[in-house]
């Protein structure tokens, strides 16, 4: 099977995707079939209000790395998805990449003084 095959049956949709590497291929679908390239998707970024740089769009559709939101939402913007569209990837993102692996550190509850 050539590349190009594994990459149209790749859906340029977020549902379905269960893992990182799963994300990362859609994401690659996505600005596929929006017909962008790596610097389109950086230059409309910029454009849109949230610039991210090609080597971010790269580690996007490769999986390299674990994305945060605005990065995400800046690639959306690049490849002009609508906004109710990019509601539907932001979410993806939350359950791809729980919190505990987005480097968001869980919340402590406050210490207790016993006073006597």
């Amino acid at each position: 099977m050539s590349v190009a095959t594994t990459l149209v049956a790749v859906p340029p949709d977020p549902a379905g995707a269960a893992t990182p590497t799963e994300f990362a291929r859609r994401l690659r679908a996505l600005m596929l079939a929006r017909r962008r390239s790596l610097d389109s998707v950086a230059r409309r970024s910029k454009d849109a209000g949230t610039p991210i740089s090609r080597a971010t769009v790269h580690n996007l559709i490769t999986g390299g790395g674990v994305p945060r939101r605005e990065t995400l939402l800046g690639f959306l913007r690049g490849c002009g998805v609508p906004p109710r569209e990019q509601i539907r990837w932001l979410t993806k993102l939350d359950e791809v990449y729980p919190d505990a692996r987005r480097g968001i550190a869980p919340r402590r509850a406050p210490e207790r003084r016993l006073t006597v």
